[in-house]
C-alpha cells in the first residue's frame, strides 16, 4: 500500500503566481531534490505540475512508481508526499500493490528529505485510499 512522507524545509518562492494552486507553491523545489537520485535509479521519468501539486512518475522494470508532492503550508515549507506502486494487470487498468520497489523508494525518498530538511521526515503507510492505515513505519 502507498506511504505518505511529510517533512518542512522553506523553500524561496520567486513568484507565486506560476503555481496553478497553493498546494503547488515550492512543490517544484522538492521535485528538483529528488530528480537527481531518481534519475540514477529509474527509467521512463515523467514530471510536471497539475491542480493537486507536482509529481515524479517513472518505473523500474514492471513496476509503475509514483512520487506526488502537495504542499500544506508553502510559508512554513510544510509538504505531504504520496509514494505509490503500481502494476498492469491483465485486462485491467494499473492496480496499486505493494512492491519491494515501492519500499526501496521509500527509503531512497526518505534518506534524500532527511538530509536536506535537516530534520524529522514522518513516514506513514496509508491504505488504498490514501487514508492512514496506522502510526509511523
Amino acid at each position: 500500500m502507498p506511504y505518505q512522507v511529510s517533512f518542512s524545509r522553506r523553500v524561496g518562492i520567486v513568484d507565486r503566481e506560476r503555481y496553478i494552486n497553493d498546494c503547488c507553491i515550492g512543490g517544484d523545489a522538492v521535485v528538483d531534490h529528488l530528480l537527481p537520485s531518481v534519475r540514477a535509479r529509474y527509467t521512463d521519468i515523467q514530471t510536471n505540475q497539475e491542480d493537486w501539486g507536482w509529481f515524479i512518475w517513472c518505473r523500474k522494470g514492471k513496476v509503475g512508481l509514483a512520487i506526488d508532492v502537495f504542499t500544506d503550508d508553502p510559508d512554513e515549507g510544510a509538504f505531504r508526499i504520496h509514494l505509490t506502486s503500481r502494476i498492469k494487470r491483465l485486462l485491467v487498468l494499473d492496480t496499486v500493490v505493494d512492491t519491494s520497489e515501492l519500499d526501496d523508494l521509500r527509503a531512497l525518498v526518505t534518506s534524500e528529505l532527511a538530509a536536506w530538511a535537516g530534520g524529522v521526515v514522518r513516514v506513514t503507510r496509508l491504505d488504498r485510499n490514501y487514508s492512514e492505515e496506522n502510526d509511523d513505519v
